[in-house]
């Protein structure tokens, strides 16, 4: 049952809102099956319901998961975020907090975690076409919970997620909304635009990244930010 229930929670951070149905496709199990999962985990207060009419019968049931519920899935992030903290403020030298008050230690905290991260996963994201790029880049963010989804929109390549990887944490300050928009930047080598956010009221965290007019000549990620478009 936890297994099943990790398996939703999963899904539903992933997507957004899923019916019953489109979630008994994905795990494998059937519709009564996944609504008792539901039912309980309503009662648990991890999900948020909305009815959609439908043109006959009945009003459909769709769930997505409640605040509470995203931070529950959201453990395995905050662990990942605490374990960066320590190096990252160890990096930092006393030049690098001078004159600063407490949010613009938190603000330089966080652009060193964003491109520390970026440095970790600098490994798998070799290509040099943009769009082979941002997908490897789309990839090696979805276990972060910062991507789950790319599209390309023509001009433009527009990057998603339907959940915040740490949303208490980014509804009480901006930093890492910044950050993760940093280290999608220098991975990818091209300036982000930051449409939207979950914890600022969105209804996921989108990025929209503007194709270049001739070959991407891509950012080192290894480069100190002075150096970094």
């Amino acid at each position: 049952m936890e297994r099943t229930r990790d398996e939703l929670m999963h899904l539903l951070q992933a997507r957004g809102e899923c019916s019953v149905a489109e979630l008994a496709v994905s795990v494998g199990v059937s519709e009564g099956s996944i609504r008792r999962h539901m039912d309980l985990m309503e009662a648990d207060g991890l999900l948020s319901v909305r009815l959609e009419r439908q043109p006959r019968g009945r009003p459909a049931a769709r769930y997505s998961l409640s605040e509470a519920g995203e931070e529950r899935g959201s453990a395995a992030h905050y662990s990942r975020l605490l374990d960066r903290i320590s190096p990252a403020l160890a990096s930092l030298g006393e030049a690098d907090v001078a004159g600063l008050d407490g949010r613009g230690v938190l603000d330089r905290l966080f652009t060193e975690l964003g491109e520390a991260r970026a440095r970790d996963h600098a490994a798998s994201v070799r290509a040099e076409r943009l769009d082979e790029r941002v997908r490897q880049v789309t990839a090696a963010l979805r276990d972060e919970g910062i991507l789950s989804d790319v599209s390309d929109e023509g001009d433009a390549f527009r990057l998603s997620n339907m959940a915040c990887p740490y949303r208490s944490c980014a509804e009480d300050h901006h930093a890492p909304c910044d950050a993760d928009r940093r280290t999608i930047e220098m991975l990818i080598g091209l300036p982000v635009v930051q449409l939207s956010t979950v914890a600022g009221g969105g209804d996921s965290c989108e990025y929209l990244v503007v194709k270049a007019d001739e070959h991407m000549e891509h950012t080192d990620v290894a480069a100190p930010a002075s150096q970094v478009c």
